[in-house]
């Protein structure tokens, strides 16, 4: 009996492992094409911090080519998630939440730039000053060019490197 049960156990880890190994390619690839692929490691949103605040960005993207006149309600479910990594060119819209209540009680600036040829920022679009006491700040812009930008968020007077994050944005890299 006691050989009856070990040799069935053998046979149901055998047959485990050889799914594993037919079926994980398949999933891999199935991940790849709806873009969660752990290997290129652009999870749908992303912890930032400095020293003393953390924020959680989630970008949503929309294709260029997907942009159409249709009802932005049928429209909404076509943007996809990303991190700091945009595949291309289209609108963008930055979610931004503040996990600390300390910040969502003082003015918070959130801005979004892009570095020229030279390495120079140039500003693209930013959010004022405001209180966001929900913690969610949310900047919606079109990117036309592909390359290098960069999403910063300022706490309060922004004094120090520690009061504001810093997020290299790559587009279409």
């Amino acid at each position: 009996m006691r050989q009856e049960i070990s040799s069935k156990r053998v046979i149901s880890i055998i047959v485990v492992m050889v799914s594993m190994v037919v079926l994980y390619p398949q999933w891999q690839a199935l991940r790849q094409m709806r873009g969660l692929s752990s290997v290129d490691k652009n999870q749908p949103s992303c912890l930032k911090v400095s020293d003393f605040y953390a924020v959680q960005l989630t970008t949503y993207f929309l294709p260029t080519a997907a942009d159409d006149d249709s009802d932005p309600k049928d429209k909404a479910w076509r943007y996809n998630q990303y991190c700091d990594r945009i595949p291309g060119t289209g609108k963008v819209v930055f979610t931004v939440d503040l996990m600390e209540q300390d910040a969502r009680d003082q003015s918070v600036v959130l801005s979004f730039s892009r570095y020229d040829s030279a390495g120079h920022l140039a500003l693209v679009k930013a959010l004022p000053a405001d209180l966001h006491p929900r913690g969610v700040l949310t900047l919606d812009t079109a990117i036309v060019e592909r390359g290098k930008y960069l999403l910063k968020v300022a706490f309060g007077k922004a004094r120090t490197k520690d009061e504001i994050i810093e997020m290299p944005i790559l587009v279409g890299e």
